[in-house]
């Protein structure tokens, strides 16, 4: 015995599952909770850039970056693993950083950036730079170590408290700081 089903039974049977699913779906959606919905939200990320490098000259110094991660939300930027070099201009030296963490605002034309390791290079020697925090701002192109710099070599080491810098390369040391001379033959020059 041959059982036949018509065309027209078959769609109404698809049409009736097909709202039946539909039925469930927005049965499960009234039970999100809303507030874990909204809050997960707005923890995503808003523009995520991987391996970013650029570069710009500021007044005759080239700054070239290098970002392995960023992330973009509103008009502020977070970055890891930042690497920062400075060419200053007329081959007098180089300037790298390197930091774990930062952060750039648009809104404040500013970026801060943690665990700052690096060097300071010209033709005679080379220093090793560590501070705690680097901030930066645009209006006046300052750097400002806000909770200290260390700056050493093979001859002496240099502590401060706060420290600064402006376009004109010099670190202005705001309370002082310690120097420690290790070879004081070095005093000599």
């Amino acid at each position: 015995m041959k059982i036949r089903i018509s065309p027209k039974k078959i769609v109404l049977a698809l049409v009736i599952l097909g709202i039946v699913r539909l039925v469930q779906y927005a049965i499960s959606d009234m039970n999100l909770d809303i507030d874990l919905l909204r809050e997960s939200l707005l923890n995503m990320p808003g523009i995520v850039m991987e391996n970013i490098r650029f570069s710009r000259v500021i007044s005759g110094d080239l700054w070239q970056v290098r970002l392995p991660y960023l992330e973009q939300r509103d008009k502020t930027v977070n970055f890891r693993s930042a690497d920062i070099k400075r060419t200053l201009s007329g081959d007098k030296g180089q300037w790298t950083f390197f930091g774990e963490a930062g952060i750039y605002s648009d809104d404040e034309k500013t970026a801060s950036l943690s665990g700052l390791t690096g060097t300071i290079s010209d033709e005679a020697r080379t220093w090793l730079l560590e501070s705690p925090i680097l901030t930066w701002q645009e209006k006046n192109n300052t750097l400002i170590f806000p909770q200290g710099l260390t700056l050493q070599d093979n001859e002496f080491s240099l502590t401060a408290s706060i420290a600064s810098t402006d376009n004109s390369r010099v670190i202005l040391l705001q309370h002082g700081g310690v120097i420690i001379w290790r070879n004081p033959n070095s005093l000599a020059r």
